[in-house]
């Protein structure tokens, strides 16, 4: 099996601008090319092929004063699997210190907060709006990919 591992052959096209109560919509190229995969998001601050064809993206909107944090699962030929977001109101974050390691992705986003990213295979059962850290949010729903964990 392929360690996952950053890939810079992705990138963003932004489709619609930012308004007050919308993130920008932006369509996500492969190799320069259109993939039909259109995600919330201005700014692709990096990405990480998880297995082939298969990405998490991590992306802002360039708002300096209340940045927050998308981060996108999604599948060539199949689209967005799970978004989530990370926010903390009237504070600037700043993506850093990205980390690979076999099995979960580490980086900085606040100041000083380390989180750890696991994708999980396929969907784990879960209850809606349990479990994750302050600042994280999702849609509802039973079941989840992307587990997130802050490495205190």
């Amino acid at each position: 099996m392929a360690m996952m591992h950053q890939v810079f052959n992705l990138s963003l096209a932004e489709q619609h601008a930012a308004t007050e109560t919308a993130q920008a919509r932006s369509e996500v190229l492969i190799d320069q090319q259109s993939s039909g995969i259109v995600i919330p998001g201005s700014i692709l601050e990096a990405a990480v092929e998880i297995s082939p064809e298969r990405y998490v993206l991590f992306v802002t909107d360039g708002i300096t004063y209340e940045e927050s944090l998308t981060i996108v699962l999604c599948q060539r030929g199949e689209g967005v699997q799970e978004i989530i977001h990370i926010e903390n109101a009237y504070t600037s974050g700043f993506f850093e210190a990205l980390n690979l390691y076999d099995n979960r992705i580490q980086f900085k986003f606040f100041e000083n907060t380390l989180w750890s990213l696991r994708v999980a295979d396929s969907p784990k059962f879960t209850r809606p709006f349990i479990g994750d850290p302050k600042g994280v949010k999702r849609s509802a729903g039973f079941t989840k990919r992307l587990i997130i964990t802050l490495n205190d």
